[in-house]
């Protein structure tokens, strides 16, 4: 259930896995939900890939170009442009998931996710090297003391790079795009990687992990719940945003 093809063919990320694999969430504690956001009227797609990206998928060339895309499809649907700190186009793909998907996130008046474990990106890896989903729940089912523990996860593979993986997870994600679980206008995967990005509305601790290893053109995150936190951290929002994330300035 992979979608396959060239730099050209393969923008739009494909599903590995259908929308109830990659969204699982175990409620112990009651807890106020908020509602959720909104999914786009139509895909917005993403375009002609900018003459850089061939050469340098990763060259900041490429990557402010696919910033000015995201931006733009912001821009479509009347938010503002994605507030990234001065480090954002060094960052490894991993953490430039973190720092858009919580922009994205609060963007919703959703809880932001506290930071990469590296516990969590080791699940990534390996939904990246296996291209599918990552599934977390093995390490879940393990824990104990928690009351509310969940998970939601994506792949996307073919991308030049990270950056363009995570827009068609958000923009480009309706009926008609690469989602191979939106085969129809009203098909429950419609939007799912963007549901997925943007769930766990009630609050908890956040945590996530990413992966994009080198050479594969191969994505995958996954984002869990927990009602405290259990892993260490490698890079944190905080660490985001004392260099300019959200605005914020340490």
């Amino acid at each position: 259930m992979k979608k396959a093809g060239g730099a050209g063919a393969a923008l739009a990320p494909a599903r590995a896995f259908g929308l109830a694999a990659a969204l699982v969430a175990l409620l112990v504690a009651p807890a106020t939900v908020a509602a959720a956001p909104p999914d786009p009227s139509a895909n917005i797609a993403f375009g002609p890939v900018p003459n850089a990206c061939y050469s340098a998928p990763t060259g900041a060339a490429c990557e402010t170009a696919s910033v000015g895309r995201l931006d733009a499809a912001r821009a479509m649907l009347r938010l503002g442009p994605y507030r990234l700190p001065r480090d954002f186009l060094s960052l490894i793909p991993a953490r430039q998931w973190l720092v858009l998907a919580n922009l994205d996130r609060i963007a919703y008046s959703l809880p932001p996710i506290r930071g990469l474990s590296p516990t969590l990106d080791a699940v990534a890896k390996q939904g990246a090297q296996a291209r599918e989903d990552p599934n977390p729940w093995p390490l879940l089912s393990a824990l104990h003391g928690q009351l509310r523990i969940g998970f939601s996860s994506n792949w996307a593979g073919g991308q030049p790079n990270g950056l363009i993986a995570y827009y068609g997870w958000m923009y480009d994600d309706g009926y008609g795009s690469g989602n191979i679980d939106c085969s129809s206008p009203s098909a429950a995967g419609c939007w799912g990687h963007r549901h997925d990005i943007l769930a766990f509305t009630a609050g908890g601790t956040l945590s996530m992990g990413a992966a994009a290893p080198a050479g594969r053109a191969s994505y995958a995150l996954t984002i869990v719940e927990t009602s405290t936190p259990v892993w260490r951290y490698s890079y944190t929002w905080a660490q985001a945003k004392a260099v300019g994330a959200a605005g914020a300035f340490a």
